[in-house]
């Protein structure tokens, strides 16, 4: 049983996502006043004061007995959240279970990690977080008849106390912006300061020059004009002479305008799809990494359908656990028949633990060296890691656990199921911790992964789609109560079935067609009725394209060449390839983060919570790794090319990665891509030569199965040019031979395993 508690902006309680009922107000102001000091005891004589200050001391004990127990019944709670403090019968202790939230507190610690101590940067995810939250003062509009004053300049001082906490943050993300150029980004978090405090005419002064600087001189002027009128009419003044000064400044066209750099006049942030129908499927995690706490070993495998949210449900539950305990978490992601990536996710976990343990992301006296590059196959390089690990990790008092987070297991090769499996075995009595996702289909897993799910070792959570309680959650998280939500639930259940990946492209599809449009307080609303639901239209593939087909011609023609180089690319390579200007493809990559067609690629685990996904203009990054939202967007875009056109973009990427990585350079790592591309284009005469360097690697890094498939590849692609090339055919001969004998050795240690 689930409690979601928020007092930001009023009293609302869900329980097992519904209302949770309560008898007067009194109760619900217990319940607000017992939930802000949450794991503290407050004495009985202080809850009877704050609100029976006019009893009796028996009535008053009687008045919070009844109380407390229609709290308790209210709650559905059975003694585990609202109990005796330490058994005592004198003081009442609040405690929230691991599934439940209180806003309150997600609020403050978002904006203690945004706003770190003087000298170091905010931190603007963080803070993004804080205004999300804010919804308003503290119970906002909340009143207890026949309280006493006591509980009135509680909630005053409290109410006061978080106001302040929200202003600093949104006087951050101000400044964060306005420092990057970001102006229209910035002037969303100046209008969210003035909603909080509109008559502080600092925050009007600094909206004003933001509107100036993002060339929207008459808005400036407006906004005086407005701030003139409310100061008149609530407190009888006019505007400050540094406010009338600036005022005349932009009037006479005495100010800087706009920098060089475009700007627009888009909202920085998209709708974002909350996650909601998860609290047993976290529960059953929770579960899992306790048992890890108490000293054994587990592997959590999340499975499910494609776009089913296994990849959201375990960062969600990471991030929880790293912003409640000290944990290391590594990541490595499996990318199945891509190209490039050899051994994974091992290479990435062993880098990972070798950067944290040789200080490259301090730890403390966690910090030490490691020795595992030194081994030559990825899997001896892991394993070397997690035991240099848990050396360095030798009598640490609170136990930090190590977590191992794989996405995709499904695609792994077999030697990494082999070498998971067998850190299981080797660490089963310390405190590691595997958290995988994972689509197995309605059919047992293929080995050599069903042998690692047979495992007594493995918990094994298989999410289902969504009903509709939790798709009318999520409408009524985005437009709020009313007819918008219920118009809004009833299009996205027709349309997505339950399936979260359906229901945010949906969401998002509304956006771009300008049905779903910005609102007040961070919140939208329905501008039209949606289109009626249309059968194969809104299957999820159509609507994916359809999104596609709205962007730009030149921004379009940037993402399907991305779907070419593959599920990850780096924007250097995508601007190689396009063969275009740096400011074009910077544009391109700007507008598909703004559509959540793709996102930042995270090479390493971040200590601490990261809603990477809500930052867009935090992160700033025009720059760097990208990755599809979703596999399916990247299937979709590439199937939208016809196959001669197709071949052409594949021989522009691999040519660009040629360029950047010589067959006859040092590091191989690229080897696998670049012959994939020119495979994939019709190349042969370009392809051989990577495919046997790729072979001979796959085998070094322990990718038997990997050399196999190059091995064989090699050899379809000697037979083609013997046809094409009869004349030519004796000038192969020594890759046959090679490849031939590569084949047969490894063909014959697959069968023997």
């Amino acid at each position: 049983m689930t409690l979601e508690i928020r007092l930001l902006g009023g009293f609302d309680v869900r329980r097992d996502g519904g209302d949770a009922r309560f008898e007067s107000q009194k109760v619900r102001g217990l319940l607000a006043y017992l939930a802000c000091h949450a794991e503290t005891s407050i004495a009985r004589e202080r809850l009877i004061e704050l609100f029976w200050p006019e009893s009796e001391a028996d009535a008053g004990r009687r008045n919070l007995r009844q109380a407390l127990y229609n709290l308790r019944q209210g709650l559905g709670d059975d003694g585990r959240r609202v109990a005796d403090a330490e058994g005592a019968n004198q003081a009442i202790r609040f405690e929230l279970l691991p599934d439940d939230s209180l806003d309150v507190a997600q609020f403050l610690a978002a904006v203690r990690r945004g706003l770190p101590a003087a000298g170091s940067d905010p931190v603007a995810a963080d803070l993004v977080r804080a205004a999300r939250l804010y919804r308003g003062d503290l119970l906002a509009g909340f009143s207890v008849r026949g309280g006493g004053i006591a509980f009135e300049d509680w909630l005053v001082g409290e109410q006061e106390r978080l106001r302040e906490s929200a202003l600093q943050a949104l006087r951050s993300l101000v400044d964060h912006f306005a420092a990057r150029g970001e102006y229209d980004a910035a002037l969303v978090y100046g209008r969210r300061l003035i909603e909080v405090d509109p008559l502080s005419e600092e925050a009007h002064r600094e909206v004003m020059r933001l509107y100036v600087l993002a060339g929207r001189r008459r808005r400036a002027l407006t906004e005086y004009e407005e701030l003139a009128d409310l100061l008149a009419r609530e407190l009888g003044v006019e505007p400050l002479p540094e406010t009338r000064a600036l005022y005349e400044g932009i009037l006479a066209e005495d100010l800087p305008g706009p920098k060089a750099q475009p700007q627009t006049a888009r909202t920085p942030l998209g709708p974002f799809v909350p996650m909601v129908g998860r609290a047993a499927d976290m529960g059953a995690l929770t579960e899992s990494l306790e048992s890890t706490l108490a000293g054994s070993a587990r592997l959590a495998l999340v499975d499910g359908e494609p776009g089913v949210g296994k990849t959201r449900l375990l960062k969600s539950f990471l991030d929880g656990v790293t912003s409640k305990r000290r944990a290391v978490v590594a990541q490595g992601r499996c990318f199945g028949p891509e190209p490039g990536q050899c051994a994974q996710p091992m290479t990435e976990l062993a880098r990972a633990l070798g950067q944290l343990l040789a200080g490259e992301e301090p730890l403390g006296e966690l910090s030490g060296p490691v020795d595992a590059d030194a081994a030559e196959e990825a899997g001896d390089r892991l394993e070397a890691a997690v035991a240099a690990y848990f050396t360095a990790v030798e009598g640490e008092g609170d136990g930090v656990p190590l977590i191992l987070f794989v996405d995709d297991l499904h695609w792994a090769p077999r030697a990494t199921v082999e070498r998971l499996s067998g850190l299981l075995e080797r660490f089963a009595d310390r405190r590691l911790w595997i958290a995988a996702s994972a689509n197995t289909g309605d059919r047992p897993p293929a080995l050599p992964l069903a042998l690692l799910v047979e495992s007594p070792a493995v918990d094994r959570i298989r999410l289902s789609r969504l009903d509709d309680a939790g798709v009318d959650e999520i409408a009524a998280t985005l437009v709020g109560e009313g007819d918008d939500a219920r118009r809004l639930a009833e299009h996205l259940a027709a349309a997505s079935e339950g399936l979260p990946l359906a229901v945010v492209e949906h969401v998002n599809l509304l956006c771009d067609q300008g049905v779903l449009v910005p609102a007040s307080r961070m919140r939208w609303r329905l501008d039209r009725e949606p289109e009626p639901f249309g059968g194969a239209a809104w299957e999820l593939d159509a609507v994916i394209g359809r999104r596609i087909g709205q962007l730009p011609t030149s921004t379009r023609r940037l993402l399907v060449l991305a779907a070419i180089i593959g599920q990850t690319f780096d924007v250097e390579m995508l601007q190689r390839a396009a063969r275009e200007h740096v400011g074009v493809v910077e544009i391109g990559i700007e507008l598909m983060l703004e559509r959540w067609l793709i996102r930042q690629y995270a090479r390493r685990w971040s200590e601490g919570p990261r809603e990477r996904d809500l930052v867009l203009w935090a992160q700033g990054a025009r720059r760097g790794t990208f990755e599809f939202a979703h596999e399916r967007i990247r299937d979709v875009a590439y199937g939208a090319v016809n196959p001669l056109r197709r071949r052409m973009l594949h021989r522009q990427v691999a040519d660009a990665l040629a360029e950047r990585h010589p067959l006859d350079a040092d590091d191989d790592r690229e080897t696998e891509r670049v012959a994939h591309h020119y495979v994939a284009a019709g190349e042969w005469t370009e392809a051989l030569p990577y495919l046997r360097k790729a072979s001979q690697r796959a085998e070094r890094l322990g990718d038997p199965d990997g050399a196999l498939a190059h091995a064989a590849r090699a050899l379809e692609v000697i037979e083609r040019l013997a046809k094409e090339h009869p004349d030519a055919a004796e000038s192969w001969d020594e890759a046959r031979v090679e490849m031939r004998r590569v084949h047969d050795r490894l063909a014959g240690s697959t069968d023997e395993r």
